[in-house]
């Protein structure tokens, strides 16, 4: 199994971070890439037009990696919310119809559907779930049930709040069983667990680096199936996502067509010289490593986790629900609302909403990092 790997990190050794859902430490050698880079801008007249385009491309092609994409089915974008933004601009919403989403979705794939149900006359529906109902039969009962024509399907394969598995291939199946654009939020497990776009077929699957990708903040990339990328419309305009955009007279004629597959959907300055260089040593790292492998390992953190939280009897999701990845402990009666504070104190990190723990390692934690949370966790509540 894959050791941890927090010699790569410069994490304090009496910090102990556990909280990668909400943002992840870059590695050093990503942080110093980004020391570099942002020195490119500092002698401009060193710049030539590869500038503009071979990080661009080398972030593009790992990024698609990660989902089993290709290089040609990934456009670079600032956020989650960017991409589901463009989902939302392209994908049929008919008057009447509805949109389907699980309860309490992350607010990044939540308002653009509410948004687009008002402006086309459309009703956004959020399914609830039976305390032993899973979330993908909850969803595919919802899709094959509507009474109105299913439009949308807002899918993902985690409750990002709750921790609970989604099965997405279930929820796929269902939604294209009625014709409706399914459109995925990755940022809670793009890097943490192996996905296959080929298998599942969204329309668009958009996430973000900052988070269990090791990468930076105010980077993302979206997934785009092939007929997006042949009739799909961005949302913002520029010569970058143009074919002929490089050549030094760009300006001189207007240039209708867009760069090949999903570079269309290219944000403006998509080639931030000082982000892009700390996403490529991330991503080049967590390749190296291979997906498989940081998955083994992020579950064997996560089982351990659950033997420590339930010897002490907390609760949680029941265990064939439970996301592999993520831990949701619920301390019910021992819960304190000064908890959160204190453990920050104690420089123990993890996000805690309502009585809720939620506790995201990744590969720069050991077991002893989960260790002593909980030994904490005993103090601060007793």
């Amino acid at each position: 199994m894959l050791p941890s790997q927090r010699h790569l990190f410069s994490i304090p050794d009496d910090v102990t971070y556990l909280d990668a859902a909400y943002m992840s430490p870059i590695p050093n050698v990503a942080a110093e890439a980004g020391r570099d880079g942002v020195l490119v801008k500092a002698a401009p007249w060193d710049m030539t037009i590869n500038s503009y385009y071979d990080e661009v491309e080398r972030a593009r092609g790992l990024a698609a990696s990660f989902i089993g994409a290709s290089i040609d089915d990934v456009g670079v974008i600032p956020a989650t919310s960017y991409g589901i933004a463009v989902a939302a601009a392209n994908v049929h919403v008919a008057p009447g119809s509805v949109i389907i989403m699980m309860d309490n979705e992350h607010t990044s794939h939540r308002y653009a559907w509410y948004e687009l149900a008002e402006k086309k006359g459309a009703t956004v529906l959020t399914v609830p779930r039976n305390p032993d109902d899973d979330w993908g039969s909850a969803l595919a009962a919802a899709i094959k049930n509507s009474a109105a024509p299913v439009s949308v399907v807002a899918g993902t394969i985690v409750h990002w709040f709750e921790g609970m598995s989604v099965d997405i291939q279930v929820v796929a199946d269902a939604a294209h069983a009625v014709g409706a654009a399914l459109v995925m939020d990755g940022t809670q497990w793009v890097g943490a667990v192996p996905f296959d776009v080929s298998k599942v077929r969204p329309d668009f699957l958009s996430f973000a680096t900052y988070k269990f990708l090791l990468g930076p903040y105010r980077l993302a990339f979206l997934y785009a199936d092939k007929k997006w990328q042949e009739a799909g419309k961005p949302i913002e305009f520029h010569s970058w996502n143009r074919e002929g955009g490089d050549r030094s007279d760009f300006y001189l004629e207007t240039m209708p067509d867009y760069l090949p597959g999903s570079r269309r959907f290219d944000m403006g300055e998509r080639s931030d010289f000082a982000v892009l260089p700390i996403a490529i040593r991330s991503l080049e790292l967590l390749q190296g490593w291979g997906p498989s492998a940081v998955f083994e390992r992020l579950v064997h953190l996560n089982k351990l986790i659950w033997r420590e939280a339930e010897a002490r009897g907390f609760q949680g999701p029941r265990e064939d629900l439970r996301a592999p990845h993520i831990s949701v402990v619920e301390l019910s009666e021992r819960f304190r609302p000064d908890l959160a504070k204190n453990l920050r104190d104690n420089k123990a990190f993890v996000t805690v909403r309502g009585t809720k723990m939620r506790i995201t390692p990744h590969v720069y934690n050991d077991e002893q990092d989960i260790h002593r949370l909980f030994e904490l966790v005993d103090t601060l509540t007793a």
